[in-house]
């Protein structure tokens, strides 16, 4: 009996080991989502940085939004083309850079720096001014179609680099 014990004792951790791999590796693995996700997000990158906008008619949805900053900015296709155009005037040498992304089953998140000069028309009179600035995108996706995107800055970063201040509230008169 005591070398049936000691037997047992000395083949646990083999036991232990082969189980451990055995119930592991019975484990379905789920698949890489960025195989399917960093596709999409390469050919969003590719429009803002003016290469095969046209590229985006075959990844979005019809019924894709944008909100920037918590504000809807862009509906559809068309309006994403608008909003990467209108920018692109404004900023001629724009140059977007993914720095840090992140793929999801339904989609991804990442963190871009925006650079360019302002030497084109726009919202407002060109300054000639460089920018540099920073922000964060969620794009949503569905049926291998972008749905939606939120995108965050810091605004008053971008205003102070084109020369603008803020200034306090006037009081009004009585």
């Amino acid at each position: 009996m005591k070398q049936f014990f000691n037997s047992i004792l000395k083949a646990s951790p083999l036991f232990l080991v082969m189980a451990f791999m055995i119930f592991s590796g019975c484990q379905q693995q789920k698949p890489d989502p960025s195989v399917e996700m960093k596709p999409i997000v390469d050919k969003l990158e590719d429009a803002w940085n003016g290469r095969n906008i046209d590229a985006l008619d075959a990844i979005f949805a019809p019924d894709f939004v944008r909100i920037v900053n918590n504000q809807p900015e862009a509906n559809g296709v068309e309006g994403y083309k608008k909003a990467i155009a209108d920018f692109r005037t404004a900023y001629p040498d724009l140059k977007l850079t993914l720095d840090n992304t992140m793929y999801t089953e339904n989609g991804g998140a990442t963190r871009w720096v925006l650079t360019g000069t302002n030497t084109g028309s726009g919202q407002m009179n060109p300054t000639g001014k460089s920018v540099n600035i920073w922000g964060l995108s969620i794009v949503h996706i569905a049926n291998g179609k972008v749905t939606k995107e939120i995108v965050a800055f810091d605004n008053q970063v971008l205003m102070e680099q084109l020369g603008y201040a803020m200034m306090p509230a006037t009081e009004e008169k009585k």
